[in-house]
């Protein structure tokens, strides 16, 4: 006998899960880069962002559109940031790094270290490129020590 009252329908709702709304079945896949949390961001800003403007300039190497670059700076401080102590240069690199992150959010690791690699290579710091690609590959963490030999 069937379930269903003499005239009505079975409606079955068929499910499609997209890539966001799948369970994970892995944590690896949801783990962040060691060399994207925002503590080794933090590290990047002090290696670069207190040296002239190049954290606004690697910002923009990032594609971080410039009203938000500019915003960003603004907020620092009213004189602006050539005139700025080094420490507000490297809180507003830092600033921009994690917004960058942000925009980023669904993009994959490899990509936004890739991004990261290109944009310190085209502002001269191929050396810290360098820093980021090996620490990527050994899933570390930049620290301080590691611009330091």
């Amino acid at each position: 006998m069937p379930l269903h009252g003499k005239g009505t329908k079975s409606r079955t709702k068929k499910i499609t899960l997209t890539p966001a709304s799948r369970p994970s079945t892995t944590t690896s896949k949801n783990k962040e880069s060691a060399v994207l949390t925002d503590g080794s961001l933090a590290v990047l800003a002090r290696e670069v962002g207190a040296e002239k403007l190049n954290g606004l300039i690697l910002s923009m190497y990032l594609n971080i559109p410039n009203t938000t670059i500019v915003k960003i700076a603004n907020e620092a401080s009213d004189m602006g940031l050539i005139n700025a102590s080094d420490n507000m240069r490297v809180e507003t690199t830092q600033r921009l790094l994690l917004h960058w992150k942000r925009l980023r959010v669904n993009s994959k690791d490899k990509e936004k270290v890739k991004d990261l690699e290109r944009a310190l290579k085209e502002i001269g710091r191929g050396d810290i490129a360098d820093v980021i690609t090996d620490k990527h590959a050994n899933h570390a963490e930049l620290t301080a020590d590691a611009f330091n030999s």
